[in-house]
């Protein structure tokens, strides 16, 4: 998504700032550290999509901030909706900062609703997102559903990379709380193969972010090949016309607040993060590596050649979101209901 320039240069500027403040006296030992290294980006999912698309323009740039210029390289690790590589960097991965992990929609709740998975990504240290971007329900062109409520007379096929994915998160709530018929199917392993679904006929719709289609498959918007009916998180101008979520659901009410718990994953954006064990010092470092790369005008550059949304967060903002959007869980009935409309298992 383009977002209007004034609102670009904003985030430019935070990022700027952020880069100017960071520039002096990095953490003792750090250059020496990280110099001859190679520090490893794990990408959640498969390539194809624009999770993948963020972990490569983040490991162009963000390797020339860090003190002694080691080599920076992607790897995939797919798996139960970002769960996978979220279990791989807290139980497996080097605690040095030499690997870096990237959040997709769903990972942080997922432990709610699946206690034995091994991580929890409240106590992740961020780095900071590089965009926070809003998600939408959408279904090919050839099936009946022409509005949200049609989801509720007409059943539609999903497909979804894994029971963390925002793919299954949000048809859950959908389904248990608006009554719509969205069946799921999971196996895939990126946004790229959800798409190639849809367009053989194996599906007939998916939640995606907006941009994601955007950048992806633009097409799919210009020449009426998918219908938008539903968005959450972050506002975009583009959908401005679509019903939102949230204003479906009764102010004050329990499912608002479960859905304000699922929400948080979609405000918390595209965002690197290192595991818990990281000592602090080189934490702050990559912090402020992460902020010079945001700041860097290739970056910004390249988010507007690619199409994808460009609006950092800083990791200390990321971690008070987090914090802050995770005490629903906190309440036991929100809690509940999201565990039952998750399909909570491992109690």
């Amino acid at each position: 998504m383009h977002y209007p320039f004034k609102r670009v240069s904003c985030a430019l500027a935070f990022a700027t700032s952020m880069a100017v403040g960071f520039a002096s006296g990095p953490a003792a030992g750090a250059e020496s550290f990280f110099k001859d290294k190679t520090v490893t980006v794990v990408v959640p999912v498969g390539s194809g999509g624009t999770f993948h698309l963020y972990a490569q323009i983040v490991s162009r740039f963000i390797g020339k901030y860090i003190p002694g210029n080691p080599t920076v390289i992607l790897q995939n690790r797919p798996g139960a909706g970002g769960a996978t590589s979220a279990a791989y960097l807290t139980n497996a991965a080097p605690k040095d900062g030499t690997v870096i992990g990237k959040i997709v929609p769903g990972m942080l709740t997922y432990p709610l609703v699946h206690p034995n998975t091994n991580y929890d990504a409240t106590k992740f240290q961020y780095l900071g997102a590089i965009a926070a971007r809003d998600y939408v329900i959408a279904v090919w062109h050839t099936t009946p559903v022409k509005t949200w409520e049609d989801l509720k007379k007409h059943e539609v096929i999903f497909g979804s990379t894994g029971r963390a994915s925002s793919a299954t998160v949000v048809p859950s709530f959908l389904n248990g709380v608006l009554g719509t018929k969205i069946k799921i199917v999971s196996g895939y392993k990126s946004g790229g193969e959800l798409n190639i679904a849809m367009e053989r006929g194996e599906t007939t719709g998916r939640g995606n972010f907006y941009s994601g289609f955007e950048a992806i498959r633009p097409e799919y918007l210009t020449q009426n090949k998918i219908r938008i009916v539903l968005t959450l998180g972050p506002r975009n101008p583009k959908t401005a016309n679509v019903p939102r979520v949230r204003d479906l659901l009764k102010p004050g009410s329990v499912e608002i607040k479960t859905f304000d718990l699922l929400e948080t994953s979609f405000n918390q954006g595209q965002a690197f993060y290192l595991a818990a064990g990281v000592p602090k010092a080189r934490v702050t470092v990559l912090r402020k590596a992460f902020a010079a790369a945001m700041a860097d005008p290739g970056l910004v550059a390249e988010t507007k050649k690619r199409r994808v949304d460009y609006n950092p967060i800083s990791g200390e903002d990321l971690e008070r979101l987090v914090a802050n959007g995770m005490k629903g869980a906190e309440e036991p009935a929100v809690l509940k209901m999201f565990r039952e409309l998750m399909g909570a298992s491992g109690t």
